[in-house]
């Protein structure tokens, strides 16, 4: 479902310490954003971001930190389309757990949004370890874990910080396969630039279609977080 309404008189204060976002154009365009909060860059991929966050951030934060999970996600509905911005209320892994997001945060988020002009779908999002390319895929999960998104970093965010919540701004529809460019991401999670050009060569119309939805996720990324910007005090 969707929300939406009008500008609030007076920005209430939104209780959060920092914001993950995962490395690259998605770190990138929250920051264009000037948060007056911490914005920390996590690796991309559900393993890399275990591994990161078991080392610690840097810096040092503790378990009842207020966090925010920001970045893309793949849609998993048909009612969800590149720009889409989804409010992610629950996270379920691949042996089907589920992970609350935490219910205080979520109602401040809801309620901001609420009273902005950008509709905010509320949903659920599943975390997954390696990129689902295929839309049969997509479809299959949909069917089976009754989530809206998937996404890589949400499940193990949530594991270590409970007081999160998580939006995901949708990248692309569950309607096309995407290029396969899961060996364009190294272990640690970084992107390799030939592996992908490799992958889109391979695919161009599903690699162009990935592109042009990513750029509409990511401006729309940007503008979500400048959002928050009011309710925000350093």
């Amino acid at each position: 479902m969707f929300f939406s309404g009008n500008h609030e008189k007076e920005a209430m204060t939104l209780s959060l310490d920092l914001i993950l976002v995962p490395q690259g154009p998605e770190y990138q365009a929250v920051q264009r954003a000037k948060l007056p909060i911490p914005i920390i860059a996590i690796p991309a991929g559900l393993t890399a971001v275990e591994a990161a966050l078991k080392r610690g951030l840097q810096p040092p934060r503790d378990r009842h930190s207020r966090v925010l999970v920001l970045g893309l996600g793949g849609s998993l509905s048909p009612n969800l389309v590149p720009g889409d911005v989804v409010l992610c209320h629950t996270c379920i892994n691949g042996q089907g757990d589920q992970q609350q997001g935490d219910r205080h945060l979520l109602d401040q988020l809801q309620q901001i949004y609420d009273n902005s002009q950008q509709p905010l779908a509320y949903q659920a999002a599943y975390s997954s370890d390696r990129i689902i390319h295929r839309a049969q895929d997509k479809q299959h999960l949909a069917q089976t874990t009754a989530a809206a998104v998937v996404e890589m970093e949400g499940w193990a965010i949530w594991q270590q910080y409970p007081q999160a919540a998580m939006i995901r701004v949708i990248s692309d529809d569950c309607h096309h396969d995407l290029p396969d460019i899961s060996q364009a991401i190294a272990p640690n999670g970084k992107l390799n630039p030939l592996a992908l050009t490799h992958a889109f060569l391979k695919q161009p119309a599903a690699a162009m279609r990935l592109i042009q939805g990513s750029l509409t996720g990511l401006r729309q990324l940007t503008q979500t977080a400048h959002q928050l910007t009011p309710h925000l005090t350093p």
